[in-house]
């Protein structure tokens, strides 16, 4: 991802934040599925734990960001989902 990309996706994800349309962590996020937008997984995360991430989540999309821990400004974060719509919409145009 270009400069100006990572600037967009990190202030979307900050935008989310204090939005309180962020939901952190594995358990949480297959608890709270049926509202998530979009799913992201940090590229730091384990092939196994992203793997079973996957398999769970069907009707969502999923995304892996080599940006997601520092945008986050949160160390120890391995996925997260946003649960607004524009927030979602705005984050997959910038993935794809």
């Amino acid at each position: 991802m270009d400069g100006s990309k990572q600037n967009k996706f990190a202030s979307y994800v900050g935008l989310a934040q204090r939005a309180n349309a962020v939901v952190y962590g594995e358990d949480i996020i297959l608890e709270r599925i049926n509202i998530a937008k979009v799913v992201l997984i940090d590229s730091n995360a384990s092939e196994k734990y992203k793997d079973r991430l996957n398999s769970k989540i069907k009707n969502c999309p999923v995304f892996v960001s080599e940006q997601l821990r520092e945008a986050l400004h949160r160390d120890n974060v391995n996925a997260v989902a946003i649960t607004n719509d524009g927030l979602a919409r705005a984050i997959i145009e910038l993935l794809r």
